[in-house]
């Protein structure tokens, strides 16, 4: 949703006639990590929930209970990633040149 704004303002900026150039940045690519690292973190959850599921349908519930708490783990820390990654993705630079 951020980028369609950025993206407006930098046509609306770029359509103006005084202006040459125009940079849109942003200050690092800590996000683009995190948002990484919570989708890796996603996929293993959903793993670990198959693998409890599987092993509740043997009756092996012990193992099961383990898996489906080492899912929860690797949900929360997904949760954590998108948090960083909102914190990181901070204000948006737009640099006017000509």
């Amino acid at each position: 949703m951020r980028f369609r704004y950025i993206v407006g303002f930098a046509v609306l900026l770029a359509s103006t006639p005084a202006l040459a150039q125009v940079i849109v940045t942003t200050p690092n690519n800590d996000a683009v990590q995190h948002h990484y690292q919570a989708e890796q973190e996603r996929a293993t959850g959903r793993q670990e929930m198959r693998a409890a599921h599987e092993n509740a349908a043997v009756g092996n519930y012990a193992a099961a209970a383990q898996d489906q708490a080492a899912a929860h783990e690797n949900w929360h820390a997904a949760h954590h990633e998108e948090h960083a990654a909102r914190r990181d993705s901070g204000p948006v630079v737009v640099q006017l040149g000509q």
